[in-house]
This record gives C-alpha cells, structure tokens and sequence, in this order.
C-alpha cells in the first residue's frame, strides 16, 4: 500500500518508503479499506471437480454469471489461477482463453470493450494492473468495442461481438479451457443476452454465483442450459469504498498511461515483458499526429448511438476517449449502405460483398473542418466479423491547420503504420464511453503537488449559484497564466463567466480538512 505521512504532518521524509507491506486488514492505514480474499467452502466444493474435469477434457467451457457485486470477477480468478497452478500429471497447462462479456468492469482489456484473452499466468492483481492489450501474459487475441460501458446501448451488437469472440476461440484455441464472464445484467434484455449465450455457445458449465435468485431468472437460464447449471452463494464486499465508475476511471488511467513494453532477460531463453507506466500528465507528452487530409491516417469517424450535425462533430468529440478500430475487410460497413448516403452512392453499394474500396469510400463525409466522418444517422454498427479494436485513444486536440489530429494513445505508432501498409484503413468510433475527466485535471494536480510542498486539493463548485465564491477570491495571474496552454483547461479573467450551470475545477489550499 501506498504510504502516507502522520496524521498532522503534510511532509515526508525522502528517506521514508513510499509503500508498506500490508499482511492483515489491521495493518493498513486507517483511511484504507481492505477486505482479505475469502474463497467460500461451497466455491471451494464446486472449483476441486472443475479442475479434475479440466484434466480429462481440456477444452472444458465454463460460463460465470449472476448479479452485479456477487462474485463473479473474484470466481473467475480463483478458476483460473487454480486452471494455471494445477501440476498434476506433471504437466500445466500452456494458457487458458478468458472471453471478457463484461464492458463496464473488464479484467483485462480497457473498459468499453469486449475481449477475448490468452492468458498464461496467474491473475494476482487488480484489473488497472494488466490493462494493456499486448500484456505478454495475458494477450487480448481480439478486441471489440461498443463504445459504452453497458450492452444496454445495443443489445444486437453486444451478441453480435460475442458470436464472433466465440468464433474466433473456435477456430484457434481448440482444446483449451475457456472462462466466459458475463456482466451483471440479469433481468429483462439482459436476461434475454445471458440465455442466447448460453445457446449459441452451450458451455460445459453454467455457474450462477447467487442462491437467492430472483427465480425467473435462474429458471431461464436453466432451461437454455443443455448441460450442468449450478448456483453458488455469492460473496458481497462488506464495503464499498470504490464504484463501478471509480474503477472503470482507475483502469482507463492506467491504460493510457502505459509505456511500450520493456524486455527483461534473465537468460537467453527466459525472456518475459513487464508493463511499465509513465507518472507524468498526459499533457506533458508529445501527442501522435493524425493527418486527417490528403495522405490521411484514418477514413474516417464513426458515431455510436447518436450522429452530430457536421458542424458540429469536432467540438463535440474533441477531448474524448475513442476507439481506434481496425477495418479488416469492406465489408464492415455493409450495415452504413442502407439510407445512410445520397441515392446515387447508395445505388452502387447496396450489395457491399460486391463492391470496390473506391466505391465503399464514398459513404465518407466532411465537417467542414474537413474531418472525415461516416455518417450514422441510422445509429447502425460496424460488423465485428470484418473489423476489430486496436486500442483506444484520447483526442487532445484538432489543428485544423495542418489538418491533423492529436492523439493520446499506448498504441504504437508502428502498429498504425503496419495497418495502413497492408492496405487496411482504421476509423475513430465515437460513442458513450466514461468522460475522461482524470486527464483534464493531471496538469493541475502535478503543479499543486509541486507548489512548495504543500497539499492541495481540486474541488467542483457551481458557477453563478449560492456556492460560488470566485469573485471574492482574488486571482494569481501569474500561476493562472501557466495554464493557458493546458489542454481542456479555460481561463477566466477579471467578471468573465460561464454558463449558469457550468462547473469548472479549482485548486484551493488544503488547510487541514482532511486531517482533522
């Protein structure tokens, strides 16, 4: 655990460690909440014949489910560390393939998507610990993004990207065990997903982590299941110190500031990847340059759920999170051909299977920016079986200048150039993913942290109501004029305002509050 100064002292020694080792729950710091890992008798009872069935049949499905907050991240762990760890015969086995159902608290992969994942040692960290995608002990095979946390957003293509998960599990990991987590999404439409997964994909084993029902569920879920169904209790968190946004916020910051993976030799053949962070604030790096003109680096920008008028879409997605999305084949677009484009285009693609690059590139529209966009006001999705996520990026800025776009990513810049060289285009899917409010305040917090040592704070207040204060407060210019080149940061002098309603971040000194 992170170590923190005592309690009325805001500094600390450089000769302290900045961690401690925590080896119970009353070790930790008091504003600290842990909770020591607890497999239950009954889980314990249904993982030792799982594991035996594992070695008899090793392409042994397992598909976990049930409520939200009952377990199911913490189960699928202990089976797959269990899966990992087991000696028997002297053998282990090489991996085990998790397919990743659950947008809004993945394991392994950014938040947003749906993954299929190879994964080869054991799981003893939290997801913000392994959230890259070309983690060499838990390689994300295939990637697709919804752009939105929630299968809510569109249940068709929710399916849709698991059937082709599947597929692709099918066709290259035969014969190795499969763990299928689902989100806690169990009643009404998500009832109705959780039923067609079980049809389409008939695993092994249903497990549903809750004994207290409700009963139509466990009743549906039993009937679309043609082998073993098995509800175990389930295992809430006595606290809840973090939300589900928290977390999804905590692992999004740590994808998008990973490093390139570093090589670490002990011998010539033990060669393992670690990941690595860098500390700083995204602003602080030099963003990736996208032309978006002639010679562009992607076709285009694509909108999920909701098509802004042109006019409309740098402002709107400028400073957001999107997918970037490899577009493996033409035919990705073949649901964007119907009354998406002018008549005389829609003509030539009403069949996609048939038509040319060229032809297909005329569904591109232009902001008049001149940022490419397909249009979507149909809210139609790309086809996962022709196209797949690379990754995602954070759109620091538009120059309309030299028509580029900046770009925040962990992506390799050779990944994208790799792409381009064999032909295939990438498009920017903009949807409803979390705000990435972290990033607009990295720059404020390390300039507060760096102010003389002393602590500070970031609060929210509203503008132009009863809580605001600002006019009283009398305005460092000097420290307020460093941040005029803070992306998303807006600097307001003398009586300028803001909407009413607006609500805009403040660093305030801590005067002792929080230590009280």
């Amino acid at each position: 655990m992170w170590n923190e100064p005592p309690e009325g002292d805001s500094t600390k020694s450089n000769k302290e460690a900045t961690f401690q080792i925590i080896q119970t729950p009353e070790d930790s710091p008091k504003k600290c909440i842990i909770q020591e890992l607890d497999s239950l008798a009954a889980w314990n009872r249904k993982l030792s014949p799982l594991v035996t069935t594992s070695r008899e049949k090793p392409s042994l499905s397992t598909l976990i489910c049930g409520p939200k907050s009952a377990g199911k991240s913490t189960f699928s762990r202990l089976f797959l560390n269990r899966l990992l760890t087991d000696r028997s015969h002297g053998q282990t086995l090489r991996g085990v393939v998790v397919m990743d159902l659950d947008p809004g608290q993945p394991e392994y992969a950014p938040a947003g998507t749906l993954s299929l994942v190879f994964v080869t040692k054991p799981n003893l960290g939290t997801p913000f610990t392994h959230p890259g995608i070309r983690d060499a002990a838990s390689n994300v095979v295939r990637c697709h993004s919804m752009a939105s946390v929630t299968p809510a957003s569109d249940p068709d293509l929710y399916l849709a990207c698991a059937v082709d998960l599947f597929d692709t599990y099918n066709k290259s990991f035969a014969g190795v065990p499969l763990i299928i987590n689902t989100p806690g999404w169990i009643l009404g439409t998500g009832l109705d997903l959780l039923c067609a997964l079980v049809r389409k994909m008939k695993p092994e084993e249903v497990l549903y982590m809750s004994e207290d029902g409700p009963s139509e569920t466990v009743d549906a879920l039993r009937a679309a299941t043609e082998t073993t169904f098995t509800e175990l209790p389930s295992q809430q968190s006595e606290f809840t110190s973090r939300t589900a946004a928290h977390l999804r916020a905590m692992q999004t910051m740590s994808y998008f500031h990973l490093q390139e993976l570093a090589l670490t030799t002990t011998k010539q053949t033990d060669i393992t990847q670690r990941l690595k962070w860098n500390p700083s604030p995204l602003s602080f790096r030099s963003p990736l340059l996208v032309r978006y003109s002639s010679k562009k680096g992607i076709l285009g920008l694509v909108s999920y759920d909701y098509q802004c008028p042109p006019e409309l879409l740098a402002d709107t997605v400028n400073g957001l999170v999107l997918a970037a999305v490899e577009i493996e084949d033409v035919k990705a677009f073949s649901g964007f051909t119907q009354d998406q484009v002018s008549a005389d285009t829609s003509s030539k693609l009403t069949k996609l299977d048939t038509a040319s690059k060229d032809e297909a590139l005329q569904i591109v529209s232009t902001s008049p920016e001149g940022i490419p966009f397909i249009p979507n006001y149909n809210d139609t999705a790309l086809d996962p079986r022709y196209s797949r996520t690379i990754g995602l990026v954070l759109l620091r800025g538009i120059d309309t200048k030299s028509h580029t776009l900046q770009l925040t990513t962990p992506i390799p810049a050779e990944e994208f150039k790799h792409i381009k060289s064999q032909g295939r285009d990438i498009v920017l899917l903009h949807g409803k993913f979390d705000t990435p409010s972290w990033a607009y305040t990295e720059d404020l917090y390390e300039r507060a942290g760096a102010d003389e040592g002393n602590d500070t704070i970031l609060e929210v207040t509203d503008e132009d109501t009863d809580d605001d204060r600002s006019e009283a407060e009398p305005e460092d210019v000097d420290r307020v004029s460093d941040l005029t080149e803070v992306p998303w940061v807006e600097v307001l002098k003398g009586s300028q305002r803001r909407p009413v309603g607006s609500r805009v971040w403040r660093v305030r000194r801590d005067l002792g509050r929080n230590n009280a």
